[in-house]
Parts: structure tokens; C-alpha cells; sequence
């Protein structure tokens, strides 16, 4: 097809050769100048993507001429119908289509050119993501590689999200119960322009889109309530049926609705609720102050406690494993002053916290390390009670089961750590008796449970009892007894100061039953006179305070008979028996 002729060149006289080769000559020094003057700084593209998105839904791809480009050419390489070149030239405002200046940027609309499908991927899936081919498909357990075509839905669940790769390189991260559709996966131009437009249902998607900085990469965030318009930039947004939330961390972002568009720089968010302009731009919120959270964790729940923030009315909070910041494994929101997780395995992880403003924009990230180690869980100390007192050398400790934990691990020591505990055993069971006598002193023991191949789990709190030895058996050898008609009588030295003694009387060796019991702290005391022969006599010292009782002293004694003499009355009557 010849190039129109244009309706003045019939009257205008013909430039000599000379005169046409010094303009040549001419333009062919000015076009880096040309060049550099028609392309656009990086504000200006943005700016003109601002401008151009608000008034046209059809991308449009830039292109930079070189040396040797002419229209019809381009038409045949690029066009769809390359007859349609001439509708560049006027669009464009070239006046020679064989004589464009190297540098020039022609603005092509994607409607023009030659378009080819593109695809996304799942790159990652944690948990139970589900994907449709198209909206009316049947879901389907999604798996981390596959391929989306154009019309694509995918669900993430509570408790589940996905990471989406497009052909330029944008990483899209679908938080736990979001739902996206992948309405437009257009390429254009051999591949040189790409039209995506996806749409978020419900949830939240965070995009780091064109991170190679392509040119002629055009992405648009679709909500119910308005859109993103994007390039090369970082940013978040948020939906639900009412309202659009978008925050920028890079870049900038176009953000449209009800026919008015707000740019939102880096730093900054905004919201459009349905029906209503988007409000204006305001700055995120700062990352919290993470530095006072603990880094370790031996007892769930967790609990991490952030300062108060001025305009900080929540806090929004994602836990991942430590080297896989794209899995979230719990995303919570708080009023409170706090986040509160209530389990996690043993491992690292990371914290991602934000402050949450009163429009519920999300502010920037701080990240916080940490480490669970809580399992086996250990087990609940119950005797000696905290901060008790025994009174044996050798008493019983008790602990509570804890369920499939076979073994526990024990230690006793007298000072303030565990360095070099007095005892150090791994026993089965939920009880043990030490096999020496401990140390009269303030002791602390501690707990923890082993797993049935051997792992052992935190240590419990340490517990504090202290071991005040009880009575020593009573000494009976400056003791005095006698017998009168009807009373044993005893003479007892002083007990020790605090104590006093506990006597029995009985038939039997383990004075049960008793005949008969007294209680002195010394001197002269008496005892019913039992029948004669022989008895048992038991003494304790028993402490005042607390009436811990000592060893018994066992003593035998034999008890005469009350009359000794009474069968000499009987010899007047042998000869008659």
C-alpha cells in the first residue's frame, strides 16, 4: 500500500538533491536530541499511565522507533491487519511513514496489534488452594506448577494461600480467604506487551509486579468497588463487597472509582468504598517496634505485646516459617495490645506486624525472628508443693501425666541454677523418691518430658522447697520407769526445745492397738498399768510447729504381776487338789 500523498505537497517545489541532503544530514544530528526530548521520564510515563488509564480501557503499547523502522513495515510485524498503519501515522502525527526519527515514541492502541494468549503459574501453594478453569467450572485441589489460562479462578482458603507468577516476572501472593480471577492474560506485539487484568473478589493479594522493569507491561487490580492501575511497582489491596483498600510500598498506583482516579505514591493508601470516589491519599502507618518481643517461646500460647503507636487502632499479624516468607501458617487481626497465637510446632519462624489506622489501612512491615520450642509439653509439678516445706530426707516428687510422654526428666539442685544439680534422672511413671537424703537447705527442682524416640521438650519452671529435717528418735536411756498399783510411771528428760514426745502403750510391737497414749515435753508422767507380761512401749518426738513426728523408739517391758505374792495363799490347798 503507497503512503497518502499529503494535499499541499502538489504545490510545494521540489528540494534539490543538495538542499535534501543537507536536511538529512541535518535531522540525522538532531535526532538524539529528538530522542531524548519525545521519551518520557519515569514520572512522565507514570503520569501519562495515570492519564491514559482513566480515559481508556484499551492499553496501549509504546513504541520506540530505530533506525530503519518505517510504518509499513511495523505493520507487517506488529499489526494484526497491517493495512492499519496508516491509522498509526495519523494517530501519531507522522508526516513521512519512511521517515521517522530514530527515537520517536509511537503509542499503538492493543486493539491494532497482533495478540497472542498468555498464561500464569501457580509457583507456590500452601495448604488446601482450589482453582476452576473457568467461573462456572467445578473446583479442583490446586497444585504448586500448574498452569492458568485466561478465565482461571483460584481460592485460598483460611488456612491456606498461593503465590501466582505471570510471564513478566509479577509475583502475586493470595492471602488466606481471597478469591482471584484471572479475567485478561493478553500478549501483544510478539510478546513485547502485556495486558493482565485480574480481578480480587474478596481477601487480600499482595503484588510485586514487573520486577525485571519490562516496558509496555500493563497489570489492573479489578475489586467490586474500583481498580488498580499499576507498572513496576509494590503495593497491596484489599476487598471485600463494600470496600477496596489499596497500599503502595513502591512506586505508585492509579486507584479508580466511581470516575475518579487518586495516584497513591509509596507510602501512602487510600480506600474507595462502592459508589464513591476514592478518598485521598494518606501516609502508612509505621512499622511497629518490634524489639521487645521474645525470641523464644518454651510454653504456648504465644503472646507477643506491641507499644502503643500513635493512630494505631489494630494490628495485623502473619506468621511464616523462617526462609519461606511466601507460606503463611496463621494471619490474625487484634484490637487488643497484643497478637495472640494459640500453637505452633517447635521451629523458627518469622512475624510480619503492621499497625492497622482507622480506615483499616495496613502500615508497613516489621518483621520479628523467633523460635517455639514447647513440645513435649512439660509436665505440672504437684509435690512438693511451691515454696513448701519437708520434713523427710528422702521425700516422694510427683508430677502430672502428660499424654504420649513416656519418660521424665528430673533434676534437684541446692543453688540458684542447674549447673551442677544434686540429682539428674530420666525416670518413667509421674513419681520418684531420691535414693540419698537431701541436703537440710532450700532446693529447686524442674521438669521436662521425653517423647517416645527420646526428644526431650522444654524444661517446666523451676519450683522451690526447702528441707527442714524432722524430729531424731527419742532418746529413752536417762528415762526413769516404775509401777505402783495402777500406774506405770515415767520420768522423762526434757524433749528438745520445740518438741515434745508422743508415748503409746500397747500389746503389740507396732503399737496398734494402742492401751493406751500421753503426750509430754518431759518429767513425770503416768500410764494406765497394763496386765502383767510383756508389753510395748513407743515414743516420738513431734515438733511443735507443724507435728511432724520422729522415728518411734520401740522399748519392751515387762510388766510384773500387781499381787507377786498372792499364790503363797493357795499352799493350804494343794494336798486337796
Amino acid at each position: 500500500m503507497t503512503a497518502p500523498i499529503e494535499p499541499d505537497a502538489i504545490s510545494r517545489p521540489m528540494p534539490s538533491r543538495r538542499l535534501a541532503k543537507a536536511l538529512s544530514l541535518l535531522l540525522l544530528a538532531l535526532s538524539p536530541a529528538l530522542a531524548r526530548a519525545q521519551m518520557p521520564t519515569p514520572a512522565a510515563t507514570t503520569s501519562a499511565l495515570f492519564a491514559a488509564s482513566a480515559d481508556a480501557q484499551e492499553p496501549v503499547w509504546r513504541y520506540t522507533v530505530r533506525p530503519g523502522d518505517n510504518l509499513i513495515g511495523l505493520g507487517r510485524k506488529y499489526l494484526r491487519d497491517p493495512a492499519q498503519w496508516p491509522l498509526i501515522q495519523r494517530d501519531n502525527g507522522i508526516a513521512h511513514d519512511r521517515r521517522i526519527p530514530p527515537g520517536t515514541v509511537l503509542r499503538i492502541p492493543a486493539n491494532l496489534l497482533r495478540q497472542q494468549p498468555s498464561s500464569a503459574r501457580l509457583a507456590q501453594v500452601f495448604g488446601k488452594v482450589l482453582w476452576r478453569a473457568q467461573a462456572q467450572g467445578v473446583w479442583q485441589v490446586a497444585e504448586a506448577g500448574q498452569m492458568l489460562a485466561a478465565g482461571s479462578q483460584v481460592q485460598a482458603p483460611e488456612g491456606s494461600n498461593a503465590v501466582i507468577e505471570l510471564a513478566n516476572g509479577t509475583r502475586l501472593t493470595l492471602q488466606p480467604g481471597s478469591e482471584l480471577a484471572l479475567d485478561t492474560l493478553s500478549l501483544y506485539a510478539d510478546g513485547l506487551m502485556a495486558d493482565t487484568r485480574l480481578r480480587l473478589q474478596q481477601g487480600q493479594v499482595e503484588i510485586r509486579d514487573n520486577p525485571r522493569q519490562l516496558p509496555n507491561q500493563n497489570l489492573r487490580i479489578l475489586t467490586p468497588s474500583a481498580q488498580a492501575v499499576v507498572r513496576g511497582t509494590e503495593f497491596r489491596v484489599a476487598a471485600d463487597a463494600r470496600i477496596t483498600r489499596e497500599e503502595t510500598l513502591g512506586g505508585a498506583v492509579a486507584l479508580q472509582a466511581a470516575g475518579t482516579q487518586v495516584r497513591v505514591d509509596a507510602g501512602q493508601g487510600s480506600l474507595a468504598r462502592q459508589g464513591q470516589p476514592p478518598l485521598p491519599p494518606v501516609p502508612l502507618l509505621a512499622a511497629p517496634d518490634v524489639s521487645g518481643l521474645p525470641s523464644l517461646f518454651e510454653q504456648l500460647p504465644l503472646r507477643f505485646t506491641l507499644p502503643a503507636q500513635t493512630g494505631a487502632v489494630a494490628w495485623f499479624g502473619q506468621v511464616s516459617p523462617e526462609g519461606d516468607a511466601a507460606q503463611i501458617l496463621v494471619q490474625k487481626t487484634s484490637k487488643g495490645d497484643a497478637l495472640n497465637i494459640a500453637d505452633l510446632p517447635n521451629g523458627r519462624y518469622v512475624l510480619t506486624v503492621r499497625a492497622v489506622d482507622t480506615n483499616g489501612l495496613q502500615g508497613l512491615d516489621a518483621k520479628h525472628a523467633f523460635t517455639v520450642f514447647a513440645r513435649p509439653f512439660f509436665p505440672m509439678l504437684t509435690a512438693p508443693a511451691a515454696d513448701g516445706t519437708v520434713r523427710v530426707a528422702r521425700p516422694a516428687l510427683r508430677w502430672s501425666q502428660v499424654v504420649e510422654v513416656t519418660r521424665t526428666h528430673l533434676q534437684i539442685a541446692a543453688g540458684a541454677d542447674f549447673a551442677k544439680p544434686l540429682f539428674d534422672v530420666v525416670v518413667e511413671g509421674d513419681s520418684w523418691t531420691p535414693p540419698a537424703d537431701l541436703p537440710p537447705s532450700e532446693l529447686r527442682w524442674r521438669a521436662a518430658s521425653l517423647d517416645a524416640e527420646g526428644r526431650q521438650g522444654p524444661w517446666g519452671l523451676a519450683q522451690t522447697f526447702r528441707y527442714l529435717p524432722g524430729p531424731g528418735p527419742a532418746d529413752l536411756s536417762k528415762a526413769a520407769m516404775r509401777f505402783d498399783r495402777d500406774h506405770l510411771l515415767l520420768d522423762l528428760p526434757p524433749a528438745p526445745a520445740g518438741q515434745h514426745y508422743a508415748l503409746t502403750l500397747s500389746d503389740h510391737a507396732s503399737l496398734q492397738p494402742a492401751l493406751a497414749q500421753a503426750q509430754t515435753s518431759g518429767g513425770a508422767i503416768s500410764l494406765p498399768r497394763p496386765a502383767s507380761g510383756k508389753r510395748y512401749l513407743g515414743a516420738h518426738l513431734v515438733d511443735d510447729s507443724d507435728g511432724t513426728q520422729g522415728p518411734p523408739v520401740v522399748q519392751v517391758i515387762d510388766v510384773p504381776p500387781r499381787y507377786p505374792y498372792l499364790w503363797l495363799l493357795l499352799i493350804p490347798l494343794l494336798p486337796a487338789l
